[in-house]
């Protein structure tokens, strides 16, 4: 038994086991929805793959609460659908995965009491997770130390660089992809000039073609570059960056001197 969090956007995270001191969070489980697609040709035996993508997922979590009479029952009961019936989108965490997170909305689910003539609710709770992962709570460039299933190495992995040849660790369940996938890859610069980024790993890569007058701050944000905060997507070759699982070899190319890249993601988990 641990702790359950929950926090919608614009309020503080609340611990469920906190604000009800009655609740016991029992345990969860989370289960990706592979989605296969085929290309079914007639007279042909068999079927031809076609994709392979991550539906939405969902996250199963199990609860026991005591109340001390029906009064108190009915109380817990509103406070409990009070809690969950606000129709945002929530960030979801427990206490026996902290440093792990999924985005997602409560489906329908009842509070009976555990028996006849008795108060006490055990219970369980069904969230849709619609990006289909979880995510690590903080992103790549904010991660302080490895937490248990969380695919970290030792050295601690360093997304923050200055010099031109470095390696970027994905330590995702999947292959980030911000293209196909739409995935959430942000790559930070400050660089003096035109640069072209490639990942030698995948063969991916990025031009930024303007020239620039001193240091300059531009974001690669998945597919659209910014030039100190306002699209400059047009000053660049549309390229864009993949990150494998695992290692990748970065490669920092043209005339720009490189004063800081930054590559900046949540890892995603299949579980």
């Amino acid at each position: 038994m641990g702790s359950f969090y929950i926090q919608t956007k614009g309020q503080a995270e609340i611990d469920l086991t906190q604000r009800l001191p009655s609740l016991d969070y029992l345990d969860g489980i989370f289960t990706p929805n592979f989605v296969n697609a085929y290309q079914e040709n007639s007279g042909t035996d068999g079927s031809q793959l076609t994709s392979v993508s991550f539906g939405r997922g969902a996250f199963t979590a199990n609860f026991f609460m005591a109340a001390n009479s029906y009064t108190d029952h009915q109380l817990l009961r509103h406070e409990l659908y009070q809690l969950f019936g606000q129709r945002q989108l929530m960030r979801v965490r427990s206490g026996d995965d902290p440093d792990k997170c999924f985005y997602g909305r409560p489906t329908n689910f009842p509070l009976d009491s555990l028996a006849e003539g008795n108060n006490d609710f055990k219970f369980q709770i069904t969230f849709e997770v619609s990006s289909g992962f979880m995510h690590s709570v903080r992103r790549s460039d904010q991660i302080k130390e490895e937490s248990f299933g969380m695919n970290l190495i030792e050295p601690k992995p360093i997304y923050n660089h200055s010099d031109n040849h470095f390696l970027i660790y994905n330590a995702s369940d999947i292959k980030l992809d911000p293209y196909y996938q739409r995935h959430d890859l942000k790559i930070n610069m400050v660089i003096d000039g035109p640069v072209t980024i490639t990942n030698k790993t995948n063969g991916t890569s990025w031009s930024y073609k303007e020239k620039l007058t001193g240091k300059t701050s531009i974001v690669l944000d998945g597919l659209i570059t910014y030039k100190e905060g306002k699209q400059a997507t047009m000053n660049t070759d549309f390229g864009f960056i993949q990150l494998e699982v695992g290692q990748n070899e970065i490669v920092v190319s043209g005339t720009a001197t490189i004063h800081d890249v930054t590559f900046s993601f949540p890892y995603l988990y299949l579980s």
